[in-house]
């Protein structure tokens, strides 16, 4: 991909394509905004365009830009947290900090790319804030973290923060009819509200069956406390029991639904699917939910048993 196929937040994406021109380049940039919103895409967009030797960054067609689509190029560094670990490690950053310090083998920079840089321990973090500090004339940091805030304000402050934002819902409904050709224009509609201007979560609505599935799921959980169906609380939340990153994900679905039911009262006619539930769902008990979504999140973040947390959420659900 290039610059030109990034569809939204264009203030940032000229902010970047200023830079890889040379004009104005700093040391280190960070994208923050919510998963989905395309932060690892424009970073890798602007990782090639930094390698890039052609006129227009990215030519695509330069040694250096074949290299990279290729996964190849040896001045391109990406640190990312460990699949079997919770954090990136201190081990992980000492290592990058001895890379960064050798010149680079073919390009005229050395780009090092760090995915979910909240991520990072705190020992990880002040290992980091050194070589951020002072780092060399050639190396170029971009990190990118679904928050600025989760980020420790030493690290931030020495990086250029450039939040990218979800897009609206009509520039995302063209943008899906685009790629989805011959979609059920309910289902590509559906797919906007679920994205709610995250086109990642949008695309991944219309392709993947399990997340369409379990967007079911949280919608039966909803539906089954409005109309206090125990029961059917109990079935929506049964198949998570030992299921810990899906559980993880219908609670951001449960809490997407949410905060859509939360609206509805303040802006009429939006959601016409979560209409009869708003009338027995009020704002006061969807922000209660949400607040108890935080809490489990945290339990299971510190792993905690996902059965005996799950019979908890369900417990403190019909408390609400």
């Amino acid at each position: 991909m290039r610059f030109s196929d990034f569809q939204s937040n264009q203030i940032v994406v000229q902010t970047l394509k200023a830079a890889a021109s040379g004009r104005r380049l700093n040391h280190a940039y960070l994208l923050y905004g919510p998963a989905g919103t395309g932060k690892r895409t424009l970073a890798r967009i602007f990782a090639e365009a930094l390698l890039c030797v052609g006129e227009d960054k990215s030519c695509g067609s330069c040694a250096h830009c074949v290299k990279f689509q290729h996964g190849t190029h040896p001045d391109f560094t990406v640190v990312t947290k460990p699949a079997d670990k919770n954090f990136i490690l201190i081990d992980q950053i000492r290592r990058l900090r001895e890379q960064v310090f050798v010149r680079p083998n073919e390009a005229e920079r050395r780009v090092i790319l760090i995915e979910n840089a909240n991520q990072m321990n705190l020992p990880a973090a002040n290992a980091l804030l050194k070589v951020l500090e002072e780092p060399p004339s050639y190396a170029v940091f971009l990190l990118t973290a679904e928050s600025r805030s989760l980020l420790p304000e030493t690290i931030a402050s020495r990086c250029v923060c450039l939040g990218v934002q979800e897009v609206p819902q009509a520039a995302a409904r063209n943008w899906l009819t685009e790629r989805f050709p011959g979609s059920d224009p309910a289902e590509v509609q559906r797919a906007v509200i679920y994205g709610s201007g995250n086109l990642g979560r949008s695309q991944a609505y219309l392709e993947d069956e399990s997340v369409r599935r379990r967007y079911e799921q949280a919608l039966n959980l909803v539906k089954a406390l409005a109309f206090e169906k125990e029961f059917n609380v109990v079935a929506a939340l049964a198949p998570f029991e030992g299921d810990k990153t899906g559980f993880l994900r219908l609670l951001d679905d449960f809490d997407n639904i949410l905060g859509r039911v939360a609206e509805i009262p303040f802006f009429p006619g939006e959601d016409a699917e979560l209409k009869d539930i708003a009338v027995r769902l009020d704002p006061l008990r969807a922000g209660k939910m949400h607040d108890l979504i935080d809490g489990i999140r945290q339990r299971l973040f510190y792993n905690g048993n996902c059965a005996l947390v799950t019979a908890l959420f369900g417990a403190l659900l019909k408390e609400i």
